[in-house]
C-alpha cells in the first residue's frame, strides 16, 4: 500500500508481488554486472542538515546540502508564485551510475531520504586518498549564498571609492575559495584582482561574477548564487545500496530579477569531478524530479525531444483544492542544457544534430569561449516516468533499479518500448524500442510511423508521476570533470485550459536555451534608484536619485542585448538607453514585475520620461500560439529637450 501524507511516504504493508513474465527474452541486464556491496571500511560523515531558499526572483526554492532540493525533508518547497503557497516541484537530484573493468556497479543518487537512505554528503575529498573525515563533512555542512549586489557594492565602495566606512560582508569574507590540507586547492571560482593565486578581498578579490560584462571567463551565474559542495565518499551508500563511485560535485543554484518569464525559472550547475583512479563505462548522468504540480495526484509528463525538456502538466482542466492551482493551471519543465562529453568516435550523434562524432562548438568550461572541440557533449538520450508503486514500473528499491531507470530500462531488466504504458500494452502499444516516453510528436526516430504519444493517448489516468531524464553512455575517466546545467522553467496561460501552458513553457525554454548560450550573460538593465518620500495634504513628493554604486548616475544607464544584433542601417547605437521613470502602486509586497499589466495588482500612478529624440518606445512579443512576434508601444511621447512628467 502506498501513500502520500505530509512527508513523501511510499509504505509498503505485508505485500507480495508475482511477475511471471520477469525474465522475458528481452531481458538486457548488463552482462556481468553485480550489485553486491563489498564490505569496505567507509567514512562515517553523517548526511546534511543544511537547507537554504533561493529567493531572489518570484519563485522561492529550498536547496539541501546532500544532493536533493525542492523540499524540507517534508513538504514541497518550489513555490511559485512566491507567496502564494504553492510549489509546483516536490523534489529534485542527481542520479549518476556506472559498471567498472570488473562488472561492479556504482550509483549514486537520492529521493527522499526514507529507511536512513543517503549516497551524498556534504564536503570536498582528498585529492590522493579519495577520502573524507567526519569533521570535514561538518564543516562544508553549509550553502555559501551570496546576492549579486553585494559584490556590486564591494567593487563600487571598497574597490573603486574606497569608502573608509564600508565593512566588506561574511559573505565575501568567508567565501570557500581554497580547499584544506589534502584538498583540491581551489574551489568556489573567484575574480583574482592581482592574479597571486589567493582569495583575499582585501587585495579587491571577490566571487567570480561577470562585473564587468565582458569577462566570459566568469562562473558564477544570477542575481542570486547558491554555492555548495558534496561527495559520494562520506559513507555507505543507503539509498542505491550500490558500491560509491568517488564523486566530488561543486554545485551552484542561482536565478536572475527580471521583468519578464526569466523571473519564474532558477537554473542548476554542477562540476562533477573524478576523484577515483579508475574508469567508469556505461556512465549515465540523470536528472531525477517528483514534479508535484499544486494538488499532486492529477499529473501528468511528457517531453520535448528536440529542446531535451521534460515537463509536467495538469491532467485536467481544474487543478483542485487548497494546493491545486485552479483553472488554467501552470506547467513546469526542466531542461537538460548542458550534459557530459561523449566518448571520442563513439559512433552515436550525441547531440543530435545529424552529425556523428563530428568536431563540435561548445562552450569551453574552463575559458566559457565558444570553440571546436574532437567530443559532442550529450543531450538528454532518455526520458523516463514511474509510478508511486512497487510495480516494476515504480520506486527503485535497489542500486539496478536506478541504473535500469538512467538506462531507459524497467525495474525487471525489460527496455521501454513506444506507446501505450511502455511496456507493450494499452492503447498505441508497440514492440518498438524507444528512448523517450511521452515526447508527443517530438520523437523522430518514432514518429510519425507510429504516431503520436502522449499520457492521453495512453489512456492514462493522472495521478502522482515522477520522471528522470539522463544523458548518456560514456566512459567516465578517472580525474575527469564533467559541467551539467539544468533549468527549471514556468510558464501558466490565461486561457486554453490545462494544456495550453505547455507551448509557452517551449517558448521559454527557446530563451532559457539563449541565456545559456550566452553563459548566463543576462541585460541587467538600469539599477532601482533611491526614492525618498514626503508626504502631504493629498500629495506625495517623490525625490528620485541614483547613488555611487548604481549603474543609472545622471540617468546614463547605456547596455547592449546580448541576443540582439541590430543591423547598421537600423540604429547606430546598439544599445538600451535610459528613457525615465515608471511609478506603481502595488496590491501587496507579493506583486512583481511580471505583475505590472494586471490592474487586479498593480495600477501606474506616475511617468517622467527623458525629453529627447525617442518618441515612443516598442516591444515585441511572442505569441506561443501563432508563433510570431508582435509589436505593442508601451510608451508614447512628444519629442522635446529636457525631462518631462507624464503625458
Amino acid at each position: 500500500i502506498f501513500m502520500k501524507n505530509k512527508v513523501k511516504q511510499l509504505l509498503a504493508i505485508s505485500l507480495i508481488f508475482f511477475y511471471g513474465n520477469l525474465l522475458a527474452k528481452e531481458n538486457v541486464s548488463y552482462p556481468g554486472m553485480s550489485n553486491t556491496v563489498q564490505n569496505k571500511i567507509a567514512a562515517s560523515c553523517s548526511p546534511s542538515t543544511s537547507q537554504t531558499d533561493l529567493d531572489v526572483n518570484n519563485v522561492r526554492a529550498t536547496i539541501l546540502g546532500g544532493g536533493d532540493m525542492w523540499w524540507d525533508l517534508n513538504d514541497a518547497q518550489y513555490e511559485i508564485p512566491k507567496g502564494s503557497y504553492k510549489n509546483s516541484l516536490f523534489a529534485g537530484a542527481l542520479w549518476i551510475g556506472g559498471v567498472d573493468d570488473g562488472g561492479q556497479l556504482k550509483a549514486a543518487a537520492q529521493t527522499y531520504r526514507q529507511g536512513n537512505g543517503h549516497d551524498f554528503w556534504p564536503g570536498p575529498l582528498d585529492i590522493i586518498t579519495v577520502s573524507i573525515t567526519d569533521e570535514e563533512c561538518l564543516a562544508y555542512n553549509k550553502h555559501f549564498k551570496l546576492d549579486r549586489s553585494q559584490v556590486d557594492e564591494f567593487i563600487a565602495r571598497y574597490v573603486d571609492a574606497q569608502d573608509p566606512t564600508y565593512e566588506i560582508p561574511d559573505e565575501i569574507l568567508e567565501w570557500p575559495a581554497h580547499g584544506g590540507p589534502g584538498q583540491d586547492p581551489y574551489l568556489a571560482p573567484f575574480h583574482d584582482a592581482n592574479g597571486d593565486g589567493f582569495y583575499n578581498p582585501y587585495d579587491g578579490d571577490y566571487p567570480d561574477y561577470n562585473m564587468t560584462g565582458n569577462n566570459d571567463n566568469a562562473k558564477l551565474f544570477g542575481d542570486q548564487t547558491l554555492w555548495w559542495i558534496f561527495n559520494d565518499k562520506g559513507n555507505i551508500h543507503t539509498e542505491t545500496e550500490a558500491e560509491p563511485i568517488g564523486l566530488e560535485i561543486h554545485a551552484q543554484a542561482f536565478a536572475f530579477v527580471a521583468e519578464n518569464e526569466v523571473n519564474d525559472m532558477t537554473f542548476y550547475n554542477y562540476k562533477i569531478i573524478n576523484r577515483a583512479t579508475q574508469p567508469l563505462n556505461d556512465t549515465y548522468f540523470g536528472q531525477w524530479v517528483d514534479a508535484d504540480l499544486g494538488w499532486a495526484f492529477d499529473d501528468y509528463v511528457g517531453c520535448d525531444v528536440g529542446l531535451g525538456l521534460g515537463f509536467c502538466y495538469n491532467g485536467d482542466a481544474e487543478d483542485d483544492g487548497a494546493a491545486g492551482y485552479g483553472f488554467n493551471p501552470p506547467a513546469i519543465g526542466v531542461d537538460f542544457f548542458q550534459g557530459p562529453r561523449a566518448d571520442i568516435n563513439d559512433g552515436i550523434d550525441n547531440d543530435r544534430d545529424g552529425f556523428i562524432d563530428e568536431m563540435d562548438s561548445v562552450i569551453n568550461p574552463v575559458t566559457g569561449q565558444w570553440e571546436y572541440t574532437q567530443y559532442e557533449e550529450i543531450i538528454m538520450s532518455k526520458f523516463v516516468y514511474y509510478n508511486n508503486d512497487f510495480t516494476v514500473r515504480g520506486n527503485p528499491t535497489t542500486g539496478t533499479h536506478f541504473y535500469n531507470y538512467l538506462r531507459g530500462i524497467w525495474k525487471d531488466n525489460v527496455p521501454m518500448t513506444y506507446g501505450g504504458d511502455g511496456k507493450g500494452s494499452g492503447p498505441g502499444a508497440t514492440t518498438d524500442l524507444c528512448n523517450f516516453m511521452f515526447p508527443g510528436s517530438t520523437d523522430p526516430d518514432m514518429y510519425p510511423q507510429n504516431g503520436e504519444w502522449t499520457e492521453v493517448t495512453a489512456g492514462n489516468v493522472p495521478d502522482d508521476r515522477r520522471f528522470v531524464q539522463s544523458a548518456g553512455p560514456f566512459t567516465l575517466e578517472p580525474g575527469a570533470v564533467n559541467y551539467i546545467t539544468v533549468g527549471v522553467i514556468w510558464a501558466r496561460a490565461n486561457s486554453g485550459g490545462n494544456t495550453a501552458s505547455i507551448a509557452l513553457v517551449k517558448v521559454y525554454d527557446r530563451e532559457a536555451q539563449a541565456l545559456f548560450d550566452n553563459n548566463f550573460n543576462i541585460l541587467n538593465g538600469p539599477d532601482a534608484p533611491d526614492i525618498g518620500i514626503r508626504e502631504l495634504d493629498k500629495e506625495l513628493i517623490f525625490t528620485i536619485s541614483n547613488g555611487g554604486s548604481s549603474n543609472n548616475i545622471d540617468e546614463s544607464y547605456s547596455e547592449k542585448d546580448p541576443y540582439i544584433t541590430k543591423p547598421a542601417n537600423l540604429q547606430t547605437n546598439p544599445n538600451y538607453e535610459f528613457q525615465g521613470y515608471v511609478v506603481y502602486q502595488l496590491v501587496n509586497a507579493t506583486t512583481t514585475v511580471t505583475d505590472l499589466d494586471n490592474v487586479d495588482k498593480a495600477r501606474m500612478i506616475f511617468r517622467c520620461d527623458i525629453k529627447d529624440d525617442v518618441a515612443s518606445i516598442v516591444n515585441q512579443y511572442l505569441d506561443p500560439i501563432l508563433g510570431v512576434f508582435t509589436p505593442v508601444e508601451e510608451i508614447s511621447g512628444v519629442l522635446s529637450s529636457g525631462m518631462k512628467g507624464s503625458i
